[in-house]
């Protein structure tokens, strides 16, 4: 069963225990941004429902399962273990069921489509991107501008067959 806790309006921490580990995955949103930090810890299963403690130097999250107590300190977006020392029971609070399961949480990119911004062209497949006459990309890009070269001191245009540069003098090979 997967708990929760906001630690932040921006900020909430997921805890799970899919068979016999923990998964703790903290997640920080924001218009335009998502950060996601994850761990995973062999505890066995939990015999206890999560708790935390929060505190201005950070949260404090503590299981109980098959293999004994674990503590692990968040801060920021790092997770940490920390000694069983460090636990303030006094001032501990359970972490809300939900019904978020994250053991496969951030969805993945969509691959970039080519993108025309004024004379500008960009393109993942094959990796190119042209301005006016220039061109740069990797892979074979099958472009005319490819037969093209440039001098690597000065940037001037030079034939494939020139062995020096005729603004510059670099030798090309």
């Amino acid at each position: 069963m997967p708990y929760q806790c906001d630690l932040s309006p921006s900020q909430k921490i997921y805890l799970d225990n899919p068979g016999t580990a923990t998964l703790i995955t903290l997640v920080n949103s924001g218009p335009g941004q998502q950060q996601q930090s994850s761990t995973q810890v062999q505890t066995g299963p939990w015999t206890e429902a999560p708790q935390i403690v929060l505190g201005s130097g950070g949260r404090l999250i503590r299981c109980v399962a098959a293999q004994g107590v674990f503590i692990w300190q968040v801060q920021g977006m790092q997770i940490e273990t920390t000694h069983a020392a460090a636990w303030p029971g006094d001032r501990a609070t359970p972490m809300q069921v939900t019904a978020v399961s994250l053991t496969s949480p951030m969805q993945p990119m969509q691959p970039m489509q080519p993108m025309k911004m004024g004379d500008m062209d960009m393109s993942a497949q094959p990796m190119t991107m042209r301005m006016g006459t220039m061109s740069l990309g990797l892979g074979n890009t099958n472009t005319q501008t490819d037969k093209q070269k440039f001098c690597t001191q000065c940037g001037a245009a030079v034939d494939a067959s020139d062995r020096f540069c005729g603004s510059c003098g670099h030798q090309l090979r």
